[in-house]
């Protein structure tokens, strides 16, 4: 019953307000009139209630941030909820597909060569989490644009192609355009083996982490990065890496999102 003593608290501050300002009003004209024997007597009223009005005004303005205020915590309440549960709950259930996905192939090594059928429909089921992924990624990570409603972050899957070479090759994006660049190799491809991929370690890219991006250097179109492994047990698959344009788009919160994420895709990609 909170909300309902705001809202007579307000409309009581609403009414107070505009009958003082109505008697101000009033004052103001009854101060004017030569013919008014108590001239002096009409301005201190109307003086009184000039400071009435400002004081009210002050309470109305003091209790819309005290509501904002309330409305920030609950909100980050929320966002810490929402991390909780990605870092108790889904990152954990994701790993744990991935090693049950690993031991699956280890336990079963000469099974020969699967029916059509199942590789086929492996394929396609694998395909359709990769993309489920890589769009709920753009969507739930950075806002979307104000005018076209269209995600501002994009996410994109890189598969190890040549560990001696340290390359990288793009097998699918989704979200904001432009596209990712479709081989990460080079510097950049050794900083995805050796600082993600290999320690199994995320990379964060923004004003929380103060580090900058070692793929994108140059690029001032996203300046928020996460880039986690994509592993099923100690298998090294690739690497998952969202980008938005803001600093301070992707958080700590994205970071256990992303994980989650490429825990399950890690799995699908093992067993197709």
């Amino acid at each position: 019953m909170d909300w309902l003593r705001r809202y007579w608290l307000k409309l009581f501050l609403l009414v107070s307000s505009s009958a003082l300002a109505s008697g101000v009003f009033l004052t103001s004209v009854l101060a004017g009139d030569k013919e008014n024997g108590n001239h002096r007597t009409v301005l201190w009223i109307g003086a009184v209630l000039a400071v009435g009005v400002v004081l009210v005004a002050a309470s109305e303005t003091a209790l819309n941030e005290r509501e904002k205020e309330h409305a920030r915590k609950e909100a980050g309440d929320a966002a810490a909820a929402l991390a909780l549960s990605y870092h108790s709950t889904l990152a954990p259930l994701s790993v744990a597909l991935g090693k049950l996905a690993q031991d699956h192939l280890a336990a079963h090594p000469g099974a020969g060569a699967p029916p059509v059928g199942l590789v086929a429909s492996q394929a396609a089921q694998s395909a359709l989490i990769l993309q489920k992924v890589l769009v709920g990624a753009s969507v739930l990570t950075a806002g979307r644009d104000p005018v076209s409603q269209l995600p501002t972050a994009r996410c994109a899957f890189y598969r190890l192609a040549d560990p001696a070479l340290h390359r990288f090759t793009l097998v699918d994006w989704a979200g904001a355009t432009p596209g990712p660049r479709p081989v990460i190799d080079g510097a950049a491809g050794s900083h995805f083996l050796h600082d993600i991929l290999e320690p199994g370690a995320h990379y964060h890219v923004g004003s929380v982490t103060e580090l900058v991006s070692k793929v994108d250097q140059a690029s001032t179109r996203y300046r928020s990065v996460i880039a986690v492994p994509v592993l099923a047990g100690s298998r090294q698959i690739g690497v998952l890496a969202v980008d938005a344009p803001g600093a301070a788009d992707l958080t700590t919160v994205h970071v256990d999102l992303m994980k989650s994420l490429a825990g399950l895709l890690g799995a699908a990609q093992a067993l197709a």
